[in-house]
């Protein structure tokens, strides 16, 4: 009977090892990987440069409105009883967000008879009249997802008018300036 005793005390010590050797390998066989570490990140950030009539806004330079009269005037000039445009070009073409635009016109260094008539955008009438000499619009960025190209510049007509009535003209008006205030800013829907 001893050596029975021997035998399952072999037996027992035998199985005790080879479960905790099988536990030992599972452990190491089906261990979980981790690491862990310190990086930056890039985020990359849209680009907002954007030109009124080539020059940039960001910059605050005084762009130029050239006047075209469609009256009998020389170029680039306005007289009483006289009428054409000005053009002012946004180009958005370095720009990676829709943009909402709002020029304001400060007529007041001019003759009290010129007026704001009409703006054409791309050549499509936005309004046949002029409020609170204020023009607004949305340039929204193309659903490709690849930017604007140069077929969504956009091209805004104002109209103006001088109607001078019978009196006297004031002859200290000469000012070639008309103040504008642009904003130009990333639409948010």
């Amino acid at each position: 009977m001893p050596k029975l005793k021997l035998k399952k005390k072999y037996r027992n010590f035998l199985l005790v090892y080879v479960v905790m050797s099988a536990l030992m390998f599972t452990n190491y066989t089906f261990s979980r990987y981790i690491v862990s570490t310190d990086r930056e990140g890039i985020m990359q950030v849209a680009k907002f440069n954007v030109k009124v009539n080539n020059i940039d806004v960001v910059v605050g330079e005084a762009f130029d409105l050239t006047l075209n009269p469609t009256t009998t005037t020389t170029d680039n000039k306005m007289a009483p009883d006289s009428e054409g445009y000005f053009e002012i070009e946004i180009d958005p073409t370095a720009t990676e967000v829709s943009l909402e635009y709002q020029f304001v016109f400060d007529l007041s260094a001019l003759d009290e008879d010129v007026k704001l008539t009409d703006v054409k955008v791309n050549d499509q009438v936005v309004t046949s009249s002029v409020t609170d000499n204020t023009v607004t619009g949305d340039l929204l960025l193309p659903s490709t997802g690849k930017g604007f190209t140069e077929q969504d510049k956009i091209n805004i007509k104002v109209g103006w008018t001088w109607q001078e009535a019978e009196d006297t003209i004031n002859p200290e008006i000469t000012s070639d300036h008309i103040k504008v205030s642009a904003t130009i800013r990333q639409k948010i829907d």
